[in-house]
């Protein structure tokens, strides 16, 4: 590494860290980037349209002896602990998504290759509980319609053959299942056709961010070798605003295609406000603006009146003004996140 090549990576870096310590402050900044700096802690999800001991045998290579019952009676490795997620008011503890994580989570950083489509099985999973290998009876036609959008043609192709491998065919012979591959930053008839009747019923916009964290695993992981890492060196703190933008749009599209009454939800896996509040921020005020020129509807934020889901929630998140923020030093130890999340729904003016 040449002096000057040095240089500038010492000055990204010193840039980073001033940067997020004058939002976090430097005692919780000190705190978090130690936490952002741990190995990735990962969950394994499993696929109820199988049987549960495929999932059990694909553990069992470096997991060791089973211990106690876990979910539908299915025993997980001796290291497994299943995560407790929040349930909303009315749901269905037998129907939806099973994680299981390490009691004790690994010292070692091996990053899986990024794969698309983990979060898409994931709701899939709420959508069609009818299909679990465990279930009785047999399944009747799906009634319900997953759409998973894309816009990277490498990683359209890659989501389209996950899902496949994953999921139930019948669901993608009654077209219950389709991966896209439209730019919701771009109008035209792409566009318009994935908008369609602007009748879903939910949305999940998983916009692209800054994702902190990885920028400085690959730091971390360059310095061991005496080298710099391209993420940090550039690294610039107007590359949010310019990502915040992208966001933005994405999340007004979503607000299109939802009809009344409808939901989305807006995520992130940044620590930048920028692309959180901000995002909501600026979301809300083209929604007003909106309705001044005559549009009919405008939305309500946060998960209403549970309080009950709120209380679980703070087992492992803070709220933001206008969210929830999953972070790594969270006292719960837990050491899950950045993800930021913000839910509203449409709801008619009148």
């Amino acid at each position: 590494m040449t002096k000057t090549v040095r240089d500038t990576a010492s000055a990204a870096e010193e840039s980073f860290n001033k940067h997020y310590a004058a939002i976090w402050g430097e005692e919780r900044w000190a705190s978090l980037y130690r936490a952002l700096a741990y190995p990735t802690r990962h969950a394994a999800l499993v696929n109820r349209y199988t049987q549960h001991i495929y999932f059990h045998q694909a553990l069992a290579r470096d997991s060791g002896p089973k211990s106690q019952l876990g979910v539908d009676g299915a025993e997980p490795t001796n290291n497994l602990q299943q995560l407790d997620f929040p349930t909303v008011q009315g749901g269905d503890e037998k129907s939806g998504i099973v994680c299981f994580a390490r009691s004790n989570p690994a010292t070692s950083d091996d990053e899986p290759p990024t794969t698309p489509g983990g979060k898409s099985i994931a709701l899939a999973q709420t959508l069609w509980p009818e299909y679990y290998a465990n279930r009785p009876s047999a399944p009747r036609s799906p009634s319900s319609r997953l759409v998973c959008n894309e816009t990277d043609g490498q990683r359209q192709k890659r989501l389209a053959e996950n899902l496949k491998a994953y999921l139930p065919s019948e669901l993608f012979t009654r077209g219950s299942v389709v991966a896209t591959k439209v730019d919701a930053t771009q109008s035209g008839s792409a566009l318009n056709g994935l908008l369609a009747g602007g009748a879903y019923d939910k949305v999940l916009v998983d916009a692209p961010c800054s994702s902190e964290r990885h920028i400085i695993h690959a730091s971390l992981g360059a310095r061991q070798s005496g080298k710099t890492a391209p993420e940090m060196a550039n690294w610039r703190a107007g590359s949010s605003k310019r990502l915040a933008a992208t966001q933005v749009e994405l999340l007004m599209t979503a607000l299109k295609a939802v009809k009344l009454g409808g939901q989305v939800m807006y995520a992130t896996c940044s620590i930048e406000p920028t692309e959180n509040d901000c995002v909501i921020e600026k979301m809300l005020a083209l929604v007003e603006k909106g309705r001044k020129k005559g549009t009919t509807w405008t939305v309500e934020l946060g998960f209403g009146d549970d309080d009950t889901f709120a209380a679980q929630l703070e087992q492992w998140a803070e709220r933001t003004k206008h969210g929830w923020i999953v972070l790594p030093d969270h006292p719960s130890g837990g050491r899950w996140g950045p993800l930021f999340f913000a839910k509203m729904k449409k709801v008619s003016l009148q």
